[in-house]
């Protein structure tokens, strides 16, 4: 194809994508109104969204830290949401977790239950980094450690501000298998501190590291990533990793590249996208609209600011747009350490989003709201 050619098909094919999007019923913000034992405002928690056909959608919700540097502390606080009633109830046991930040969440892996890996405590000069795996369960209402011949390779769970991955059994769909990417592999902000490296998770070899190929993405935390079905690749977005120097914080710690790992060669390639980009930032939500084959992201944390923008990646056009609500739509703040987590409906995909912290007056604000983006399908 002649370049000129390729330019009119690379500018037709952002037209049609963003044609389609205004074609359909367009994106809308709802805030959410809570009732039970809503939580008290916190960052830097993690999340896990179980599904269980005859109950309700029920989001777990574990840990995080309140205040701010160098005066913040962790806590092990327990919830869950009722999403059909946006219902919280906090969930107390004398086996729960120690207190943790930027800990990891899975479903699973036994039905009913929910898993802790990893999280931090708090930066002061000490490595506070955890290496366990810990299961709760709905029945019994009880946390237990997870034995080391099944958890696997602790070094595997030994990280913080990671992203983890869902993917469906190929064999068996209710089935999943779990990646991890990247995330603090200690709290001292060492150059090896950081990690680029993927686990993955079966409840037959317990977590692995796995050999992957071609150039990696530079190691980084506080990243997202999610699962492209249709190619059987998993998307990583932006995140934190330290300045070419070695220092670990400016202008140049926060990245908006995009990558792909192909889970049928297990080969990374760094993705160049056409036209303008979302700028860099870490704490990126992401999603994926397989009615589209697009990646939605909302908001992050930038080097000078907490953006609350919107924008979808199309995989087959290999191109960014940024979506444009309503200049009276109602949007949430932006935020950096919160929460997310995505359900899927038969007409569309509804992102939540909880919790975080924002600057604000020069000092850090903590929020416990609830926000929820229903993103059509059609």
């Amino acid at each position: 194809m002649r370049p000129q050619s390729l330019k009119t098909f690379l500018a037709l094919g952002a037209l049609l994508s963003a044609a389609a999007l205004q074609a359909a019923t367009p994106p809308r913000w709802q805030k959410v109104r809570q009732h039970g034992d809503v939580p008290p405002p916190v960052w830097e928690a993690g999340v896990a969204f179980a599904r269980t056909d005859g109950q309700p959608d029920t989001v777990y919700r574990f840990g995080g830290q309140r205040g701010a540097f160098p005066a913040e502390f962790t806590v092990k606080d327990f919830y869950a949401l009722d999403l059909d009633t946006a219902t919280w109830t906090r969930l107390t046991s004398p086996q729960t977790p120690s207190p943790r930040a930027n800990p990891l969440l899975i479903p699973g892996p036994c039905a009913g239950c929910v898993s802790v890996l990893g999280g931090r405590g708090v930066f002061d000069g000490v490595d506070r980094t955890f290496s366990e795996m810990l299961t709760y369960r709905e029945t019994s209402g009880r946390w237990a450690r997870v034995p080391s011949e099944s958890v696997g390779d602790p070094f595997a769970i030994r990280r913080s501000a990671g992203a983890i991955v869902e993917v469906p059994n190929a064999n068996d769909p209710p089935q999943k298998t779990y990646y991890a990417f990247g995330g603090l592999g200690n709290t001292l902000f060492t150059p090896d501190g950081l990690r680029n490296d993927v686990a993955l998770y079966d409840r037959e070899t317990g977590w692995r590291i796995i050999k992957t190929f071609g150039t990696r993405p530079v190691p980084r935390a506080w990243t997202a990533g999610v699962y492209d079905p249709a190619r059987n690749s998993i998307l990583i977005f932006g995140g934190y990793r330290l300045t070419s120097e070695g220092g670990a914080f400016g202008p140049d710690t926060f990245e908006n590249d995009l990558w792909s790992l192909s889970l049928d060669t297990l080969t990374w390639t760094r993705l160049h996208p056409q036209g303008p980009l979302p700028s860099p930032r870490d704490n990126p939500t992401l999603f994926f609209d397989t009615a589209h084959g697009w990646l939605v992201l909302f908001g992050g944390q930038g080097f000078d600011r907490v953006p609350n923008d919107l924008w979808y990646y199309s995989v087959a056009e290999n191109r960014w747009t940024q979506v444009a609500l309503p200049s009276t739509a109602r949007v949430p703040r932006g935020r950096v350490g919160g929460t997310s987590f995505v359900r899927e409906t038969r007409k569309a995909f509804e992102l939540y989003i909880h919790s975080g912290a924002r600057p604000e007056g020069g000092k850090t604000v903590l929020l416990n709201d609830l926000w929820k983006l229903t993103w059509p399908k059609h």
